[in-house]
């Protein structure tokens, strides 16, 4: 299974979110300790540990 994510250098540690859960945020001072802590993350997320309340849409708009 593939998740996407986003991330940013912030100082001296990347912060980045999960593309379908981006209400949580983490850090790590690589890449690696990024996707880990990113993975924890989604663990946690499908457990039930953090609670998912926002969910995304589509709009539909005439141009």
């Amino acid at each position: 299974m593939e998740l996407k994510y986003t991330y940013e250098q912030d100082g001296k540690f990347l912060t980045g979110f999960l593309d379908d859960y981006p209400q949580y945020p983490t850090q790590g001072e690589n890449i690696q300790d990024l996707e880990e802590a990113l993975k924890e993350m989604y663990d946690w997320i499908m457990d039930g540990t953090l609670p998912v309340e926002a969910r995304k849409g589509v709009l539909q708009v005439a141009l």
